[in-house]
Formats: structure tokens, sequence, C-alpha cells
């Protein structure tokens, strides 16, 4: 068997060859490749030629290889493998990233965290289009098609990834001219809190200190509960009671001398902000849209 015709074979044949044996059809090929059966069969023969030797009993159903073809077969089967790989990573390298990318997340996250590294990301990539729906409800990313997800906590979905975006402590927080007179922490039970997703007018709220031996846990209550710490700041800041918010929304509203830090010593640590996303095959949008908002710097607390 001559390996090579005095031209060489076309690639284009040979690739063609490959599809038609993995199918052990020259029809099966065709619809692959998107082209008439005519011109498989035609490229088929072509290669032939160009080897002087028959690789296909045509005659068989399903077609069955000659020695010379099966031969053949094994010898170029992973450089045309690996040659469709490289080209399909050119192809999708200098293509232009496009489509539309569903993310989630509460309100007050999704202003502060996400919004700010959108509007850049929109500007890298103007072919990128972004729906996103900033919503307290849980979203379950897999049954509503949402593809990112950012939440604070622990995730216990083992159909989700998670790639955490920074550390997230709670602080206790307080109107500035409304900060409780006490001596020790534990005397702050006495006090009204703005509770947050409390399953009653009270609840237990367990702090640590800068020292890692020491903790302290509290039974606090207070006359309003809230699923939002947006709406923890604006009652604390209305005097309504104490909270213990993200440092996130603390230092925002500190900033503009809406809230205190108190008993700065203690925090509620051991948090994080997540991304979250299904386990599964992700587009190239969405995984340049996860590199970019982890690879962004965490923000100031």
């Amino acid at each position: 068997m001559q390996l090579m015709g005095s031209l060489g074979a076309d690639i284009d044949n040979i690739a063609t060859f490959v599809r038609i044996v993995r199918g052990m059809s020259l029809a099966s090929a065709a619809r692959e490749l998107g082209v008439p059966k005519s011109t498989v069969s035609r490229r088929l023969l072509r290669l032939e030629q160009d080897l002087d030797a028959k690789l296909v009993h045509r005659d068989s159903r399903p077609l069955r290889l000659t020695v010379e073809g099966r031969r053949f077969f094994d010898s170029v089967v992973g450089a045309i493998d690996d040659l469709e790989l490289a080209i399909a990573k050119v192809e999708a390298s200098a293509a232009e990233p496009a489509g539309v990318i569903r993310l989630t997340a509460p309100a007050d996250l999704g202003r502060m965290v996400l919004i700010p590294h959108l509007v850049d990301f929109l500007g890298r990539y103007p072919d990128i289009s972004i729906d996103l729906v900033l919503t307290n409800r849980f979203i379950d990313l897999v049954q509503e098609g949402v593809d990112l997800a950012v939440r604070a906590g622990a995730v216990t979905d083992p159909n989700l990834i998670a790639r955490k975006l920074f550390p997230s402590e709670l602080q206790l927080a307080s109107h500035p001219n409304r900060v409780p007179k006490v001596a020790a922490i534990e005397e702050l039970e006495a006090h009204p809190f703005v509770l947050y997703r409390a399953k009653g007018k009270a609840q237990v709220i367990r702090l640590e200190s800068e020292d890692p031996e020491a903790s302290v846990e509290l039974t606090v209550s207070g006359r309003v509960n809230v699923d939002d710490y947006s709406a923890m700041v604006e009652l604390v800041s209305a005097g309504h009671g104490i909270g213990l918010m993200p440092a996130l929304h603390l230092s925002e509203a500190a900033r503009t001398h809406r809230l205190i830090r108190i008993f700065p010593k203690w925090r509620l640590r051991d948090s994080h902000i997540q991304l979250l996303y299904p386990s599964r095959q992700l587009p190239e949008r969405t995984r340049l849209l996860i590199d970019h908002l982890v690879g962004e710097q965490a923000p100031s607390s």
C-alpha cells in the first residue's frame, strides 16, 4: 500500500473517512458534516485514489473496512482528533463571546457587589447580555435556568459549585445618638434589636471576640424583624434598635454617619459571600463572568 499519492491525501478527505468509519455509514458521515452523501462518497473515492488502496467494502451493510482501511484509520484517527480540537480552540478564542447570562442575588448584594463589576464586564464584552434578578427569594438555579447566583453563607446543595468572592463578618451597629450605655456586652440583651429572619420576637446570636477562645451568646428581642439587610440599615439608622449586620452594609452607612459600630471587638465571623453555579459544562460567556467576578478585589469593610 502506498502511504500517500504523489500529491498527498487531502486533509478533508481523511477527516471524512474517519467519520465514515465511526458511523459505519456514508449517510451518517454526510449528516454529521452537513454535506450531501454524494460529496462524502466522492471524498472517499479521492482518498482511495491518493493512497492507491481500497479502504472500504461499499457493498456491505454496515460498511466494513478492508485490512488497509483499518490500518490507515488506526494511524490517522488520533491526529485528526487533535487537529479538529486545535481548530475548535482557535475558532472559539477568535470569536467574540455572545449570548445571555442569567444571574441572581439578594437586592442589597446585587447593588453593592454585582452591579459595579457588571458595568466593567459589559464594557469589555459588548455582545454579552445580562439578565439580572435581584430578589430575596431562594431561586433553584437548575430548575429555573439561572446561570449564576451570589449568596451569603454556607452552601448545602451538592449540585452547585461555590467560589468564594470575599469574607463577610457581621458587626453590631447603632444610631450614633442611640448607643447603649452599657459596661458589658451581655447587657445588650436589655436593649431592642432589629432582628434578621427571626422565628419570633427573639433570637439567639453568637459572637466571638478578637480572642479566638472568647465567645458570647445573647438572647435579643425587638419589635421589628426583617429579611433584608438594607431594610435593617434603614431601621437602625432611624433609631429602632441595634442591628447585627454585614460589615459591607455597616461601612457604607458609617461613611455617611448614619450608623456607628459598637463593641468593635465582637463580631460573627466565618461567613463568606459566594458565587454559585451548577456543576455542568459552562458556556464561554459564563466562564468569563465567573473569572471576572472571582478575580476582582474584595470590597473593603
